[in-house]
């Protein structure tokens, strides 16, 4: 009884705490809200690449409003929205998928940590912006459009509110237009919206869901690869449907699924990291989680033995595996390695991506954070027209009139140094597929090195069928998924501090079946997660 009333006092304590302190401004002191406050950023910077009419909604930047309202207008098909690919304007569906593929598995993956740190409903606001626009351009089941923009779009330096000009050049996917990359990506993101939007409107989910299983068989039927002018040249599609493939597996466990992934990525290893192409150890940490196959634990294994002995490392401790956006690699493999330090408990896995996080983040020899905005010191010349704020070339080097917060950019080189100069674009550009791999791997720090805790037990067995002597829900299980774990833990926390929750199960949240729910049951849930009380309901 003793030890359960201090763990309630900690709770009463925790309620009456900040979740996401603030930011404390010494580049080399990363702490645990550190990598909240970043997260949010990371997150934040997308609502700088939003293309379309509705850019101003639900939008931290008031320097950006509705732009290239009429794409589409020339094939007939509304194809406004979704968002500009770099420091430029056209929407490419190479990074558009990825982007949104990366971004919903990294919210499927640590949701207790954008819970936890308040990043939940933004990043869903943000995810759906991608999903929307996929399924806005859909024409049938066997056509939708891809990319939009031309190649004379870099002849303009300027805000994408003024740019005038063609965007004329539209590409689709369909009989005898071969992009079976694109369809994969958009199909696994589609797969994960479903997964990740359920709870909160299951209209939407499964209309995602169906369009997922659409793009799935246009990418079966037209194998090939996508037109992306010369920008992105894509080397294969058999690993971006695999990836669709495996969250298809995920969702309707149909074993025709994995014979796919197996024909297409039989063995799913490669010495580089996931990436727009480069899909395969994204399919093998799916496919570890869900199928528990060795070959794939094996992949991302032989991975991570590749960065931390082989890739090249500057003095300062940061791994380079290319000189061009190097930063964007190194932040993928941290979300590779923050999966599977979740999945195998690898310690080594997880000191590796804090090593990396904490360079970003400003614990390096110049004492700079590569993310904008954050910290004290960041680069003031992103290569990025709207955050320049400046139209035509004469003035394009100058410090950017608009601060880029939260993206990433290309980063520095393997002696440490950076140029901060906008036409050194191969450090100072920033990308929407750059930040994906960060969000994700902040939101792995969040989860293992913030004050969420952590269910290590083995995972819990779903209840038996109710019957009248047995309840209709499982203790804990606030989300109803048969699962009870920290992201229940992080729903009881926002229901007892008043933040508005939808689709709570209120009965399971009463974890000593006393008739209420308050700080008791918060105390029981803490210690249950700790391994300290069982089974649930936990009566005092």
């Amino acid at each position: 009884m003793k030890k359960l009333c201090s763990i309630f006092m900690v709770a009463v304590m925790s309620l009456t705490t900040a979740i996401v302190p603030v930011f404390n401004a010494s580049a080399a002191s990363i702490s645990s809200s550190s990598y909240s406050e970043a997260l949010k950023d990371s997150i934040w910077f997308y609502d700088a690449n939003k293309c379309g009419k509705d850019v101003a909604a639900d939008n931290v930047f008031s320097w950006r409003g509705a732009c290239h309202t009429t794409d589409g207008s020339n094939v007939g098909v509304d194809l406004t929205g979704g968002f500009h690919d770099c420091g430029d304007h056209i929407k490419f569906g190479i990074t558009n998928g990825y982007a949104a593929s990366i971004l919903g598995w990294s919210l499927y993956e640590f949701k207790g940590a954008f819970d936890a740190s308040g990043n939940t409903n933004k990043m869903l606001s943000t995810l759906k912006y991608f999903t929307d626009y996929f399924m806005r351009c859909r024409v049938s089941a066997t056509k939708y459009y891809y990319h939009v923009g031309d190649p004379s779009d870099h002849e303009y330096w300027g805000p994408p509110e003024q740019q005038t000009g063609s965007r004329s050049l539209t590409r689709y996917m369909g009989s005898g237009q071969g992009a079976a990359d694109v369809c994969g990506l958009y199909s696994g993101a589609l797969s994960l919206m479903y997964l990740n939007y359920k709870s909160i409107d299951s209209t939407y989910a499964d209309k995602c869901l169906t369009y997922a299983k659409e793009l799935y068989a246009l990418g079966k039927n037209n194998p090939g690869l996508c037109s992306a002018d010369a920008f992105y040249t894509s080397s294969d599609w058999k690993d971006d449907m695999a990836w669709a493939a495996m969250w298809l597996y995920a969702i309707e466990k149909d074993n025709s699924y994995l014979n796919d992934v197996n024909t297409w990525v039989p063995i799913p290893a490669t010495n580089w990291t996931i990436c727009w192409n480069d899909m395969k150890l994204a399919v093998a940490a799916v496919g570890a989680e869900v199928t528990g196959e060795s070959k794939y634990k094996d992949a991302l294994s032989s991975s991570l033995s590749f960065w931390k002995n082989s890739v090249t490392t500057s003095g300062g401790g940061l791994k380079i595996l290319d000189s061009w956006g190097t930063l964007r690699y190194t932040s993928a493999e941290c979300l590779l390695s923050m999966v599977y330090y979740k999945l195998y408990k690898d310690d080594s896995a997880k000191t590796f991506a804090k090593s990396q996080m904490d360079y970003i983040l400003g614990n390096n020899p110049a004492n700079m954070s590569y993310i904008i905005g954050f910290g004290s010191n960041y680069p003031k010349h992103p290569h990025h027209r709207a955050a320049s704020g400046y139209v035509g070339w004469n003035d394009w080097k100058n410090p950017a009139k608009n601060v880029l917060t939260g993206a990433l950019v290309g980063g520095p080189d393997s002696g440490d140094s950076y140029t901060d100069l906008t036409d050194k674009y191969t450090c100072s550009e920033v990308g929407i597929d750059y930040n994906a791999g960060l969000v994700g791997a902040l939101a792995g720090m969040v989860q293992y090195f913030g004050d969420i805790p952590q269910n290590t037990n083995t995972p819990v067995t779903p209840s038996p069928t109710p019957t009248s002597t047995n309840p209709s829900f499982t203790y804990g299980d606030l989300d109803n998924n048969d699962k009870v774990n920290s992201i229940d833990f992080a729903l009881l926390r926002q229901v007892l501090l008043g933040i508005p929750t939808t689709n709570v199960n209120m009965s399971a949240a009463d974890l000593n079946d006393d008739g209420q729910v308050n700080s008791i049951d918060f105390g029981i849930f803490r210690g249950y997660l700790l391994g300290k009380f069982s089974p649930l309901p936990y009566k005092v």
